[in-house]
């Protein structure tokens, strides 16, 4: 059972397209969604984070548009927005739009305006669970509109158009990852990303004997509740105490010799980030040797901070992962924790391939026992980032 099983592409979103706007597409672009495998709430303290790109994708078809205005569909079945070319570029509603909004803004400011357009956009990366919809919508937008401009856009340069568009347009102040990783991504890889300079090494994750398992817990979470920005200004907040620039350059050491200073909640804070980046390393370093169980131990450690230390978990959530050390397959889990900004969302785990399916479904049957939850699941390889599909 998957979380999202249909396929898209080009030849699916063509069809689609000609029906809505009445002619054919001049480009169709791709980018793809993320499961982070560890690393959490370290990237926005120039931290390390390790994600992979999924196979799932939004994809983003756009013509010029004949109307002289743009004409957007925000989704198969929608109906079809008809935005003034003046307004395209602020924010507007409905709220789904300002990503494309804010990627529209952001590429005038590099002297790039592929002028009103029609759009439909299609995907099959799930909402609402972690596993970054909306940095795949960002960046397919931005493949799909440079390209249409005849214009080049190096993968770094769309990521932090991505990041600006949900700090300026969205309200979220999130670090670079999720469109880093959209836009960088490699089949058969996760990444390993220094947040501080923005370099990264590409990991090997090809043991056809080792899966990743994708699992929601069915509780949707918004990170642009306030919650994410608030432990955004505690980090700031325990940095300044400590005489540092960000959490990057603290030190567990230095932690526990300012924990009166830093107070409880600020202390725990630290506490989780600086531990974070220190699991993110001993991960890869483990998978890099094949050192599955290693691996498995960071990914627990991972997400008994989250829920202790950082409090972004929730009950379900926690359940899944509990319930990954109670099934009768769980001698064939290496390790699992929540993935994602938190407050629900899915948990990620490592799984011995032979049983993945047996554990997913184990897992379907025990949390609806526990909880009486119905979900889903899905069982992924690492994918490729951000691509043009089909252009005239």
């Amino acid at each position: 059972m998957d979380l999202e099983q249909r396929e898209i592409n080009a030849e699916t979103i063509t069809p689609y397209f000609e029906k809505y706007f009445g002619h054919k597409p001049a480009v169709i672009a791709a980018a793809p969604g993320r499961v982070n495998l560890i690393g959490e709430h370290t990237d926005y303290n120039n931290g390390f984070v390790l994600p992979m790109a999924l196979e799932n994708n939004c994809v983003v078809a756009v013509a010029p548009s004949p109307s002289g205005e743009h004409r957007w569909c925000g989704s198969l079945g929608d109906m079809i927005y008809c935005v003034p070319a003046a307004e395209a570029s602020s924010k507007g509603e409905p709220f789904w739009s300002n990503y494309v909004r804010g990627v529209i803004a952001k590429l005038k400011e590099h002297g790039i305006d592929p002028g009103p357009v029609d759009m439909l956009i299609d995907s099959n990366v799930p909402r609402g669970g972690g596993l970054s919809s909306s940095a795949a919508l960002e960046v397919a937008v931005c493949t799909a509109l440079s390209k249409l401009a005849g214009a080049e856009v190096a993968p770094k340069e769309k990521a932090i158009i991505g990041q600006a568009v949900e700090h300026e347009f969205v309200n979220v102040p999130c670090g670079i990852m999720d469109q880093f990783i959209s836009a960088h991504g490699r089949k058969n890889h996760a990444l390993m990303l220094d947040c501080a300079n923005l370099e990264y090494k590409l990991i090997p994750m090809e043991d056809p004997e080792v899966s990743v398992l994708v699992f929601d817990s069915a509780v949707k979470h918004s990170l642009a509740d306030g919650a994410y920005g608030q432990r955004r200004r505690q980090c700031e907040e325990a940095a300044q105490i400590m005489g540092v620039p960000s959490l990057r350059e603290a030190t567990l050491e230095m932690i526990e010799s300012k924990k009166n200073d830093l107070g409880d909640v600020r202390y725990r804070r630290a506490r989780h980030v600086v531990g974070e980046n220190i699991r993110v390393r001993n991960f890869a370093e483990a998978v890099g040797s094949g050192n599955w169980e290693e691996a498995g131990v960071a990914m627990r450690g991972s997400h008994a901070s989250l829920r202790d230390d950082y409090e972004v978990s929730c009950a379900e959530v926690d359940t899944l992962v509990s319930l990954c050390d109670s099934i009768p397959s769980s001698s064939s889990i290496y390790g699992a924790r929540m993935t994602g900004g938190g407050f629900g969302g899915c948990i990620v785990a490592l799984v011995k391939s032979d049983a993945v399916e047996q554990v997913g479904h184990e897992l379907l049957d025990a949390y609806r026992d526990a909880l009486g939850i119905e979900t889903t699941y899905l069982v992924t390889r690492a994918g490729d980032g951000a691509r043009v599909l089909r252009h005239a």
